[in-house]
């Protein structure tokens, strides 16, 4: 079959080859390279504090085409529910807390997009991208981008969604993912304009994981009646007609004035930015399971429908000695420094909740010497729910080498704020609650050591009046302060026909709330050669990811949030997945095999308490670029 293939691939790509034989790089009407040479750059949307941007290419390798979802970027190291497009937890333990009111932090952060997770893009006339990926027979997922740059405005569209049907009674979900960019500046770069929206919808059976784990877990491979993925379905679940449905609507407007004399000298740029932020959350079930709610009804003993809804308007004036579409400077001095005020007014259903804060916020960037990077930001809330929360980030980085991006640097934050409004006051069917926490007190130190792409890290993390949810399903503060230790390594490996990526971490936490594996990390090796007179580029590739067995937090549902639990540990398990990739031009295909060791030595294969992963796997792609 593998044969017939590369001889059905060997004469489709002589076709395509065939009017291109002997072609040069041109000059197209834009005065851009040609289509199959022009490059495309992308840099993070500048959202309230924006900084100078920086624009980094978009890879066009194969090294990375099979990594069809998130979950499976060699950088993510997450625990998940079983299959792609559910909830998930980054086994590194991190905090990132926003300016503002937070009322819940949903645990789909590779998946729902926020306004610090889109691109805009540098090009000369228009890039497109569509991916498509399949699996065997259970799940599908798409993607599509679209930017089109236009006289003095630029687009950009960007559509994806997945569909996944599990393979474990009620587990399938369906996701879709809309956002759009638009901006403009005047020929005079007196004034421009950044508008976005981003449009998040998922539906998810919620099984809330299996009833009796280790009868599926401890199932021995060595039976020649048991198998890695037969009567799936007969196992039981905890919930037969959990489904949560979650909308959310985010729009920002970022208008700017540059301040300019007739000379053209420069005294500052003016901003406004208008966000705006709508959640739409709802969990029903009508068939309740005891084992789960342990006999606590708060409205309904037959069926829970827990509605909520949030919204948030939000406007920030600040001035700056940057524009939002300064790029990152090359100067050998420079001195950038921006402040301003945010008011939020915050909407939220059961409870009712109105609230009203203010914040006022600055930051800075230095330069000195050519080698030195002083860089910080400060803000801090004047009333409402936020009153008093302080956020304080400083740091500075020495350039060893700025064209080989060799850096030493050191950054410090300290963070007190209030915790998620969900952990404060709650009330729904199944759970409730009213308390008040002291503000929680995070501090963090960090020192790295970076040449290209590689990278070492260290993290030391204090946590005071850390809250969390605890096995009971309730909000718990720590009575004493924890601390965390990491240690990470990634490395990407580059040769002319061999690739290895290995993320590593280790880390250490003090207190049992705060759960982390001793040790987690993935490795991906490659093989890329050109086959068929270098015509078609092939590719074949192992990935391998483990960690070491600890009690990983569990996952409420109901709540949409992980919980602290020392009842069943995960871990101790290598999963190995492989694949293989062709690319013609700007045309790539792949198929992969996962978990490919389902089975064969034990059954143990999750990362989440009571959500075993997929078994043994296989899935298609295609990837297409356009550049026109």
């Amino acid at each position: 079959m593998l044969t017939g293939l590369l001889v059905l691939v060997s004469g489709w790509v002589s076709a395509q080859e065939k009017d291109d034989k002997g072609a040069r790089p041109s000059i197209d009407s834009a005065m851009a390279i040609s289509p199959d040479y022009l490059p495309t750059r992308t840099a993070p949307m500048p959202t309230t504090e924006f900084y100078p941007l920086s624009y980094s290419t978009i890879d066009t390798t194969l090294y990375h085409i099979s990594e069809y979802d998130p979950l499976l970027y060699n950088r993510n190291l997450y625990q998940s529910l079983g299959i792609n497009g559910q909830a998930h937890k980054s086994m590194l333990f991190d905090f990132d807390h926003p300016m503002g009111f937070t009322w819940v932090t949903f645990p789909y952060p590779l998946y729902y997009r926020r306004m610090q997770d889109l691109k805009i893009y540098d090009l000369k006339t228009s890039f497109t991208d569509i991916d498509f990926n399949y699996g065997i027979l259970k799940e599908f997922d798409f993607g599509a981008t679209h930017a089109q740059h236009i006289r003095q405005a630029d687009f950009v569209v960007n559509l994806d969604g997945a569909s996944n049907e599990g393979y474990f009674v009620r587990q399938n979900i369906n996701h879709l993912n809309l956002s759009a960019i638009a901006r403009y500046e005047t020929p005079n770069k007196i004034y421009g304009f950044l508008l976005a929206y981003i449009y998040n919808h998922g539906k998810f059976a919620e099984n809330g994981g299996l009833e009796d784990c280790a009868s599926f877990t401890d199932r021995n491979p060595r039976d020649p009646n048991t198998d890695a993925s037969s009567n799936l379905t007969g196992y039981a679940v905890m919930f037969k007609n959990g489904l949560t449905t979650l909308n959310t609507h985010a729009t920002q407007l970022l208008n700017y004035v540059n301040i300019r004399d007739k000379k053209g000298n420069y005294y500052g740029t003016f901003s406004h930015t208008l966000d705006f932020n709508y959640i739409d959350s709802r969990f029903t079930d009508n068939d309740l399971n005891n084992l789960f709610y342990r006999d606590r009804y708060y409205i309904n003993t037959d069926t829970t429908n827990d509605s909520i809804r949030f919204y948030s308007i939000a406007n920030s004036l600040q001035w700056s000695n940057y524009s939002p579409t300064d790029t990152v400077s090359s100067q050998p001095y420079f001195f950038r420094f921006a402040g301003g005020v945010r008011h939020e007014y915050a909407h939220l259903s059961m409870p009712v909740v109105a609230d009203n804060s203010l914040t006022v916020f600055a930051r800075t960037s230095i330069r000195l010497f050519k080698v030195w990077e002083i860089y910080g930001n400060i803000s801090y809330s004047l009333f409402g729910y936020t009153r008093n929360d302080a956020m304080a980030r400083a740091g500075f980085r020495f350039s060893i080498n700025p064209k080989q991006r060799h850096y030493l640097g050191f950054e410090a934050s300290f963070n007190r704020y209030a915790p998620d409004y969900l952990l404060t006051n709650y009330f729904g069917n199944n759970n409730s609650w009213n308390l008040n926490w002291g503000k929680q007190n995070m501090f963090k130190a960090s020192a790295y050591w970076t040449i290209f792409d590689y990278r070492v890290g260290f993290n030391f993390y204090n946590l005071g009046r850390y809250v969390y949810l605890n096995s009971n399903f309730e909000p718990q503060q720590l009575p004493k302060p924890a601390q965390v230790i990491q240690f990470h390594v990634s490395a990407p490996v580059r040769t002319k026909h061999f690739a290895l990526d290995a993320e590593l971490a280790l880390q250490h936490s003090t207190r049992e709330a705060i759960t982390v594996p001793l040790f987690a990390g993935k490795l991906s090796a490659l093989y890329t050669t050109r086959i068929f007179k270098k015509r078609l580029r092939f590719q074949v590739g192992v990935d391998l990811f483990y960690n070491t067995r600890y009690y990983a937090d569990g996952y409420n549902p109901i709540l949409h949030q992980f919980f602290s639990q020392r009842d069943v540990l995960v871990g101790n398990y290598l999963y190995v997945n492989a694949h293989l990739a062709l690319r013609v031009k700007r045309i790539s295909f792949f198929i992969r095999g996962g978990n490919l060791l389902s089975g064969l030595f034990s059954f143990h294969y999750l990362t989440t308490p009571n959500y075993p992963m997929q078994s043994r796997n296989l899935e298609f792609g295609v990837n297409w670029k356009f550049y026109d």
